[in-house]
């Protein structure tokens, strides 16, 4: 397996942003569960008791009883349960207070020797109804210790009582709302960050984790009773069908992005099947909510989420295997994404005690998770941009290669061909001069025939070497064919070529090339020098270099020939 990362100056900033991100996540928890603490005042027993109406008169102190701490945690149950409450100490104006927005099918009850009587449920905090519909709440009676408390829902029956005044109320709200805004704050930046990744980059793994991110911050809304404090009038039901099509939205995009930032559907045919299926569950799952919502749908999610996060760590342990090193981020995030998930279920179903982390435990994992998934992205991005990079060296080498002479390293006549027409082409809007030289050395064959093949071609080797130690670096020089060579000349006039050529007659004629045998020879060539003429094509100005250069073979080799506008001129040795 490949772990292989950048540098570790990325990396130390990576895991700081990731810590200091944790910590004011578990800061802003840690706040919001202020008001989750347990009170003193507030006594519970959960009654045996499953009907519909509360224990007749007078059966009430016969019936079983089971003690409980302010804290409730009992799980799905598919009938009502009855608590019995004593509060001691409580004055005028206090509420009653259920700390958990999901538990809304919720019936206070005054008993005494007469009967039960209800009491009426809170519509407004301060002229708002907001808050009422958020948490449930009573106001409580006057001197009256012994309550009754029916709680119906499909949700799990977890939230602790709490007997709060209105400052008290505020205080804890305003504590929650603190946490809240942390989050939603975490996600929004998220959200508009990787909005302008996917506009820049048209990635579609940054499409389904904004799918994730806004299925998140919808979940949450509901869990924790905002889209009731906002639009009170929307009632229980619906807010549990939103919720549970928001789960439906965080797997299914989840499982998304999984398939296509893992590849799957190349690399993991198997796994990329299990989770084309749970998505199609998914939705299924989510027109359940809506059309037969009751505890049974709960435990439904409840199945479907642990076969999710299976997948989930499953499709990111075998893209490890396979040596993605991305894959590492993605196994984090929802490892996260389990322990939080863990917590939830256990108090789902009545296994762990409703407290801060088993009702904080979910979201927390899932502000981790959002960051972990971003990292996930950054890192397959700098992966990719990375082997593109490497790809397109690696391109531009081996273009540059087709252009190469693989004997002497000089351009070939491919490069010619190309570089001759831009290079006239330029000059003729330019109105600058342009010359070429056409070379080779003299009695090439004769040498070869008596050195040898491999001396043949180092001589070549040594005459490219001559020529590129007078020439500039802009200047491009290309094997023609055989032993013939061409110099394009930019913005040289024929006074600068005919100097430049005579220089590279002289420097061949006076470097000896050694042997393979330890003996030294001088080689002489003979060089053609044209400058282009106003209008002429490439061809023709190649042409008229050629001539050149035949001309000074046919005068006696070792020279420079011009072929002017006007006439020959020759430069011998």
């Amino acid at each position: 397996m490949q772990w292989g990362g950048g540098g570790e100056s990325g990396r130390g900033m990576g895991r700081l942003w990731l810590l200091l991100t944790a910590m004011v996540v578990l800061l802003a928890w840690e706040l919001a569960g202020e008001a989750s603490r347990p009170q003193p005042n507030v006594s519970l027993w959960v009654l045996d008791h499953q009907g519909q109406q509360p224990p007749e008169k007078g059966a009430l102190s016969t019936v079983t009883a089971e003690s409980l701490d302010e804290q409730v945690s009992l799980g799905l149950k598919a009938h009502p349960v009855w608590l019995r409450l004593r509060v001691v100490g409580a004055l005028p104006g206090q509420r009653l207070v259920l700390s958990n927005p999901l538990v809304q099918g919720v019936e206070l009850l005054v008993c005494d020797d007469s009967g039960c009587r209800p009491v009426a449920r809170e519509t407004h905090f301060a002229d708002d109804p907001g808050l009422a519909a958020a948490l449930p709440q009573f106001r409580l009676p006057v001197a009256t210790n012994e309550l009754l408390l029916r709680v119906e829902t499909d949700q799990a029956i977890r939230f602790n009582v709490q007997v709060l005044d209105d400052v008290d109320l505020h205080r804890y709200w305003r504590d929650l709302l603190l946490g809240q805004g942390l989050y939603f704050g975490l996600i929004a930046g998220l959200v508009i960050y990787n909005s302008l990744l996917l506009f820049s980059l048209r990635d579609t793994n940054y499409l389904w984790y904004l799918g994730f991110l806004s299925g998140a911050g919808a979940y949450f809304l509901c869990q924790n009773g905002l889209l009731l404090l906002y639009f009170p009038q929307m009632g229980a039901r619906l807010n549990e069908a939103l919720l549970l099509t928001a789960l439906s939205v965080i797997s299914i995009c989840g499982l998304q992005f999984c398939r296509r930032f893992l590849m799957t559907a190349r690399q993991d045919p198997r796994v990329d099947s299990l989770m084309r299926w749970l998505c199609w569950l998914l939705a299924l799952a989510a027109a359940i909510a809506w059309l037969l919502p009751s505890f049974l749908t709960v435990v439904f999610y409840s199945l479907l989420g642990v076969l999710t996060l299976t997948a989930f760590l499953l499709s990111s342990v075998r893209g490890l295997w396979r040596g993605f090193r991305p894959a590492q981020w993605l196994l984090m995030a929802w490892s996260v994404l389990v322990v939080g998930v863990v917590l939830l279920l256990l108090v789902t179903y009545g296994l762990s005690p409703h407290n801060f982390w088993t009702l904080h435990g979910f979201q927390i994992g899932s502000a981790l998770e959002a960051i972990l998934l971003s990292l996930a992205l950054a890192d397959r991005i700098s992966l990719l941009q990375r082997e593109r990079e490497t790809l397109l060296e690696e391109k531009a080498r081996l273009h540059g290669m087709s252009y190469l002479d693989g004997l002497t390293g000089v351009h070939n006549r491919r490069y010619l061909d190309e570089a001759l027409p831009a290079a006239v082409a330029q000059a003729e809007v330019s109105g600058r001069p342009l010359s070429l030289i056409m070379l080779d050395i003299d009695n090439f064959k004769r040498f070869n025939d008596g050195w040898g093949h491999a001396e043949g071609d180092r001589a070549l080797q040594h005459l490219g070497k001559v020529i590129e130690e007078v020439v500039r670096d802009i200047d491009p020089v290309c094997r023609y064919g055989g032993e013939e060579f061409v110099i394009l000349l930019k913005e040289r006039d024929e006074h600068q070529a005919l100097d430049i050529a005579e220089r590279i007659r002289k420097g061949l004629a006076t470097t000896p090339l050694t042997l393979l045998t330890g003996e030294q020879v001088l080689l002489t060539c003979t060089l053609g020098v044209a400058k282009r003429l106003e209008g002429e094509s490439a061809s023709a100005l190649l042409r008229r270099a050629d001539q050149a250069l035949y001309r000074g073979k046919y005068a006696g080799r070792d020279r420079v020939v011009l072929n002017a506008s006007g006439g020959v001129a020759s430069t011998t040795s």
